[in-house]
């Protein structure tokens, strides 16, 4: 089987078969979108919460929330999904570094807001999620069936 890895601030897409993972999910968001109806997935290996294009005109098309969810619904739109059908799949967001302050949002929160705002804004729905915590992530996206498969080092797989 096809395994197509998502790198920071990447996206991919595929239509019937394969596996889409990316890895290194700390603070980072890995964002899944699926249409069930013909087996069209994507995913985002989400950076950073907000773009700011006069300091990053080249940015990578996942790298910020607020350019990577509407790059995701076309590319997934681009592929034969409808954007009423898709739905959302998201890991990481982590709180990494346990000795920072903690007096304004972490990266991992600011993140998990910034993607959970964007999907909102598309009216994608969440269906599976595992978030936060202080731990590093790998998901894996399962195009043929839509399973989310989510792994971390000293802890259970966990389907979302």
């Amino acid at each position: 089987m096809n395994e197509l890895f998502v790198n920071m601030g990447q996206l991919s897409v595929l239509r019937n078969t394969g596996i889409l993972t990316t890895i290194g999910l700390g603070s980072c968001i890995g964002v899944a979108l699926y249409d069930p109806v013909v087996k069209v997935g994507a995913m985002a290996h989400v950076f950073l919460y907000k773009s700011h294009k006069d300091k990053d005109p080249k940015a990578l098309p996942g790298k910020y929330a607020d350019l990577a969810i509407p790059s995701l619904v076309q590319i997934t739109i681009n592929q034969g999904a409808r954007k009423e059908r898709l739905y959302a799949k998201l890991a990481g967001g982590a709180h990494l570094f346990a000795n920072l302050p903690t007096k304004t949002l972490s990266v991992g929160e600011k993140n998990i807001r910034a993607v959970k705002q964007q999907l909102s804004i598309h009216n994608i729905p969440i269906t599976g999620q595992d978030l936060a915590g202080n731990y590093g992530r790998k998901m894996r996206l399962f195009v043929e069936t839509g399973i989310v498969i989510v792994t971390a080092i000293g802890k259970d797989s966990k389907a979302i």
